[in-house]
């Protein structure tokens, strides 16, 4: 019967929830967005209906849009409910409810009053079952694949076959053309039953390759592309079951890189330095800023480079992890400012090598120490404290800590930079949060202890 009820389940697609921190320290906040759908691709019924907990056909009997309480949040959702006219796997009941999204961003399936469908559906940990676009759950009129595979399980060989496409872009063309690759190399291994297992196959003229009668368990599928081609994932995992299959395909682009070394003023390597690679002004079409750190020798390698016009360097747009490199912005060769720097310019399939280059002084490591009170001078313990190093205005996040008992805090600073703080309470009042104002600070060689205060005032 239509209608809504509520459905207290630790079951359902959690909501994601993202902590957004402006880099200017206005007030943060906690942002519940929708997650659009985004499915992986179809896969074949031959390795599909081994992924799937339980599989049917049945008729649709009714359905029912349900809240499930997620504590501080809810989301909604359908239990459909499916009268059983075939089993093939996983169930043995006459009647079946299954929960899927309501339909769009969620991946709801739409089924239909009175229409008969072949089910994919996994259990969840409280044993309830889910569905969505992202399976093979289809109506019946269009299952003769599915179909004919299921019905023919116990009469296939035993077995197991992997199976799959290399592809690439071309780039050369503004629609991005799909152009199969032949000729790459396809290594399948594993280690069955405590056996070694290895096969090595080679990609057709239409980019494809499979190999059958592999016996079932756990591999290894690996590409070693053509000469002048790469890719970021070279390896993948799978599992098979008997008379099953995996599809495991790979992309690849071609093998445009730079490589060179770092080193200090004496000539000596510098090993885990977060190299950058950011597109000129305006930014080449499809090109975004890379980064990779140095090996031990001080060696770096960009690998799969957009074509392009680009600077490289180290701390000049601010990745992920960049407020502790510990030198001073610096653009290749060697300067500290983009108006002397060397630009590089790249094309599609070139290898640039020895892009080697010298970077200043290291900084010199400090302790910021500091404290949160309130107006009284009482500390504030569990306060966030959140620091940004606004020397540069790169890109990367603010880092946190918590205050201890009496208030305190500490942060890892260079000497000589510049760095912002903000200090936050999250009140007992729901949807509350009290800040001190934002300290602006660069570090002395021996910093003073810092001191914020919080207002007792709450703020929205």
């Amino acid at each position: 019967m239509a209608g809504e009820r509520t459905y207290r389940s630790t079951y359902s697609m959690k909501m994601a929830l993202r902590v957004v921190m402006l880099l200017a320290f206005g007030l943060p906040m906690f942002a519940t967005e929708a997650v659009a759908c985004q499915c992986g691709g179809e896969g074949k019924p031959c390795e599909e209906y081994w992924k799937a907990s339980v599989v049917f056909a049945g008729v649709v009997t009714g359905s029912a849009r349900v809240t499930l309480d997620q504590g501080d949040y809810t989301t909604y959702k359908k239990v459909v409910d499916l009268k059983v006219d075939q089993a093939y796997k996983g169930i043995g009941g006459a009647e079946v409810q299954v929960i899927t999204g309501l339909g769009d961003a969620d991946c709801g399936y739409g089924f239909r009053l009175g229409e008969r469908y072949l089910v994919y559906a996994f259990r969840s940990k409280d044993n309830k079952l889910q569905t969505s676009i992202c399976t093979r759950t289809r109506p019946i009129s269009e299952a003769d694949e599915d179909l004919d595979y299921i019905r023919g399980i116990s009469l296939a060989p035993r077995g197991s076959i992997v199976f799959g496409e290399v592809n690439r872009r071309d780039q050369s063309a503004s629609d991005y053309r799909v152009v199969p690759v032949e000729g790459a190399t396809i290594i399948i291994e594993g280690i069955i039953e405590g056996q070694s297992k290895r096969v090595e196959v080679i990609t057709d003229s239409k980019g494809q390759y499979k190999v059958s009668a592999l016996p079932p368990g756990a591999y290894k599928v690996k590409i070693k592309p053509p000469e002048g081609l790469s890719t970021y994932n070279p390896e993948r995992e799978t599992t098979v079951s008997d008379r099953g299959c995996a599809q495991v395909g790979f992309w690849v682009e071609a093998d445009t890189r730079i490589t060179g070394k770092v080193s200090d003023l004496q000539s000596k390597p510098i090993s885990d330095l977060l190299i950058e690679l950011v597109p000129a002004k305006p930014a080449p079409n499809g090109s975004y800023p890379q980064f990779v750190r140095t090996d031990n020798e001080g060696r770096y390698e960009m690998k799969l480079v957009q074509p392009g016009r680009y600077l490289l360097g180290v701390r000049i747009f601010g990745s992920a992890g960049s407020t502790y490199v510990p030198y001073p912005r610096t653009y290749y060769p060697g300067v500290p400012d983009e108006s002397r720097a060397t630009f590089i310019t790249i094309a599609e399939g070139q290898v640039i090598r020895d892009v080697d280059w010298q970077l200043p002084p290291a900084l010199i490591e400090k302790r910021l120490e500091g404290v949160v009170i309130w107006p009284d001078g009482q500390p504030v313990k569990g306060a966030t404290v959140w620091l940004k190093e606004i020397e540069y205005a790169d890109k990367d996040m603010p880092y946190r800590v918590n205050t201890d008992e009496q208030g305190n805090f500490s942060f890892k600073v260079y000497a000589g930079m510049k760095y912002s703080l903000l200090a936050i309470y999250d009140s007992e009042t729901k949807g509350k949060q009290k800040r001190s104002a934002v300290l602006e600070i660069r570090v002395a060689e021996n910093p003073e202890v810092v001191k914020l205060i919080i207002s007792r005032a709450d703020s929205p």
